[in-house]
């Protein structure tokens, strides 16, 4: 039997991409090489290399470190190859390859190429019958086999929870973000597909599921109308019902989703987390405390907005734990800007918060027109500082 290994990074987007690429992998009659727990990258790697017909690696590049590890992870496989010839074939996928060729291609893939020439390679998240034409181009799979992409099965591993995508891409475009690049537009899944993967999940003994997409809250929505949707808007959303419908299949204990914006939070959303399956977490990116800098990010609300918004989820939902992410270092900001920042981390007692050094994503609106004029060092200083103040106040 051929073998294959995924190395994935990045958010739970990129687990359920994996989950799908394991399905078409096994569909075609190859199975996961065992692994166990590695010392390090290289004994990893090294161990793949050796063993596995098909190597794939799921990038992230939401940041440039992010990046950097797709590029320090090339080197390896270089030094390998040095010592002898490998016996994998090395396919990189996700965010990174989105980015250099999909509809909104902000980087080259000539560029891309370039710095990962140790890849055998590349097939957009989005594109899994090209995934499958390089594998067939390789020799791995008969080339007149018939690829039929609707009755791939994501691998769930035997596990009581899986990642259910609800919707693909993001409209949002906030100013620093490459997700709606590298991931492309925004496309809903239908609901009984999303129903109909839930109930068979259920069937093979999953208890809970996590929903995604990079914006859960404009589910099927369509363009003009996501623009019109505000946090407290009390008109019903589709995704409030979707929650519902899903909340009524029998055996189903939990439900998580992510992400969450908060400025398309409506009352019907708030309304629909209080029921009893539904998870006492709720992640909800803010990135700032700052209206200055929110307006710059490009994210369609304030910092009382946000709190109220918190206030109306703990009322709604007792003892419901919230994270966010939070962003410090944006182009422009000031000492005093990143203050109303920690001062809203000191109202918000997150039980979770992802802090990150702000870092320009080649083609978005702020690499191009905003100037990344705050040093290094005070980030650096921002990053520790916030890091400090949330772990003095978090509550949960």
């Amino acid at each position: 039997m051929k073998t294959y290994y995924i190395k994935t990074y990045g958010c739970s987007s990129n687990e359920v991409d994996s989950n799908l690429i394991a399905g078409v992998l096994e569909e075609f009659g190859f199975g996961e090489l065992p692994s166990f727990k590695f010392k390090n990258e290289v004994e990893e790697v090294s161990y793949v290399l050796k063993r596995a017909d098909v190597f794939i690696v799921n990038s992230c590049s939401v940041r440039q470190k992010s990046e950097d590890k797709i590029y320090g992870l090339g080197k390896i496989i270089n030094q390998f190859e040095k010592e002898g010839p490998k016996k994998s074939c090395v396919i990189l996928t996700g965010c990174l390859v989105g980015s250099a060729v999909g509809s909104r291609k902000p980087n080259s893939f000539k560029q891309l190429r370039g710095k990962t020439r140790n890849f055998d390679g590349y097939f957009s998240p989005n594109d899994i019958s090209e995934f499958v034409e390089i594998l067939k181009m390789q020799g791995l799979i008969k080339k007149g086999r018939e690829f039929k992409e609707n009755e791939i099965k994501n691998r769930q591993e035997g596990k009581k929870h899986a990642f259910v995508n609800i919707s693909f891409g993001c409209d949002n475009f906030c100013s620093y973000c490459i997700v709606p690049f590298s991931r492309g537009k925004e496309i809903s899944r239908s609901e009984k597909e999303i129903l109909d993967e839930i109930k068979c999940l259920v069937k093979n003994k999953t208890e809970e599921v996590t929903l995604c997409g990079q914006n859960v809250n404009s589910w099927n929505l369509n363009k003009s109308e996501k623009t019109k949707v505000r946090m407290g808007s009390r008109r019903r959303i589709p995704f409030a019902d979707l929650l519902r419908k899903i909340h009524k299949i029998k055996g189903l204990k939990k439900i998580d989703f992510i992400s969450s914006n908060p400025f398309d939070f409506t009352q019907d959303l708030v309304a629909a987390i209080k029921l009893p399956k539904i998870s006492n977490y709720m992640h909800i990116a803010v990135q700032s405390g700052s209206d200055e800098i929110l307006r710059a990010m490009n994210r369609r609300h304030t910092a009382k907005e946000f709190l109220d918004l918190v206030k109306r989820i703990r009322k709604a939902k007792p003892g419901v734990e919230i994270g966010t992410d939070l962003i410090v270092g944006f182009p422009g900001e000031t000492r005093k800007q990143f203050m109303d920042t920690v001062k809203l981390v000191k109202k918000g007692k997150f039980a979770v918060a992802f802090i990150a050094m702000y870092s320009p994503r080649r083609g978005t609106y702020a690499e191009k027109y905003l100037d990344d004029n705050v040093p290094l060092k005070e980030k650096k200083w921002r990053h520790a500082y916030l890091t400090k103040i949330w772990k003095e106040t978090k509550h949960g």
